[in-house]
């Protein structure tokens, strides 16, 4: 496994690739009070207060940010999409990676996460905002430059991890422009692939002290016969202080990967999946209660776990299926469906379907 350090703060991946592990017992300002922020009578932050401006009377960006949009476009940005909408090469990549467990991705291989940055939820952000440029400096030590000095993009740039980007201000809406992004670089976690085609559309609104609100737009024409297009809802990290992260044990983790023999995918009949389509609620023992639903379409199956919206699930045999590395279970008995089994890398997660 891969170690993802960030100091005090501990985090497991949900799932079988990544494990992310505190270190040390002490961190400098981890509790100090942010300055600056309006507060409530109980000394809370008050994050419904509105948001502020700089000098300039723009809406100012700068803080502790973090992604609050859940898994799902993070697993697969493309969720949204029909499966027709993606060429086949592309798609039948996508199952592969996700059959291998990303092993190859740039996650796994301890890389800079490229676009993938802007669904992840795994990576704390602090934005330094100046009138001709914005920066973006992520946990893990990456960054991202905005100039705002009135250049253009770049014809043929020179493919980097992290892109380039030009900005400009429309109202109080920041709108940020990129491309020149390699191929080396995934979309999202499960493994969709892009081209040098791609360009990508940000539009930022600070809602007030506490949210930002991220409208998305990635275009390759090469690939995606449709924009991939979303909303990001971004939350302040209030009263702590970003701590150094890096990540490591890569190779020999990898490396264990590659031995291990990779799964095959398999055709289940539609009226077996069928089998499966229905709402289930758990039983609460691995974590709170949840409620699974469960849908079909066609050849495909579709997960919507706790309302985050429906995800597809790579089936591995008739009755077991890939969830972006985790692996999910329906039984039966006699003929009639029984449960259904979310096995994580930390546990099991078991649910019954409604009658």
């Amino acid at each position: 496994m891969a170690f993802y350090n960030r100091g005090m703060r501990a985090t497991l991946f949900v799932g079988s690739l990544l494990v992310v592990a505190g270190a040390g017992l002490n961190a400098q300002w981890l509790k100090l009070p942010t300055p600056g922020l309006p507060r409530l009578p109980d000394g809370k932050p008050n994050l419904e207060a509105s948001a502020p401006r700089t000098a300039d009377g723009k809406p100012d960006f700068s803080g502790l940010w973090s992604n609050d949009g859940g898994d799902r476009l993070y697993n697969n940005i493309a969720v949204d999409l029909q499966v027709s909408d993606v060429a086949p090469w592309a798609h039948q990549l996508f199952i592969k990676r996700s059959l291998e467990f990303s092993k190859d991705s740039p996650e796994t291989q301890c890389l800079p996460l490229g676009p993938a940055y802007l669904t992840t939820r795994y990576r704390e952000f602090r934005i330094v905002q100046t009138p001709a440029l914005i920066v973006i400096a992520f946990e893990d030590g990456m960054h991202r430059e905005i100039f705002m000095d009135g250049r253009s993009l770049e014809t043929e740039p020179n493919p980097t991890w992290m892109g380039y980007s030009v900005g400009r201000w429309d109202g109080d809406a920041l709108v940020v422009d990129s491309n020149g992004y390699t191929d080396r670089s995934w979309l999202d976690y499960g493994g969709h692939p892009h081209t040098d085609e791609l360009r990508i559309t940000e539009r930022y609104s600070r809602k007030n002290i506490g949210r930002i609100d991220a409208q998305v737009t990635m275009t390759d024409p090469k690939i995606y016969a449709k924009p991939i297009s979303f909303s990001m809802p971004i939350t302040l990290v209030a009263d702590t202080e970003m701590l150094e992260a890096f990540c490591e044990n890569h190779q020999k983790s990898r490396a264990r990967m590659s031995l291990t023999k990779a799964a095959q995918p398999v055709q289940v009949p539609a009226g077996t999946l069928a089998r499966y389509v229905g709402t289930y609620d758990t039983d609460g023992d691995y974590s709170s209660k949840k409620v699974i639903t469960v849908t079909a379409d066609g050849a495909s199956l579709w997960l919507d776990y706790a309302g985050k919206g429906k995800e597809l699930l790579v089936p591995l045999s008739p009755t077991r299926f890939s969830w972006y590395g985790s692996i999910v279970e329906f039984s039966t008995g006699a003929g009639t469906l029984a449960n259904v089994a979310i096995h994580y890398a930390e546990g099991t997660e078991r649910g019954t379907r409604r009658k």
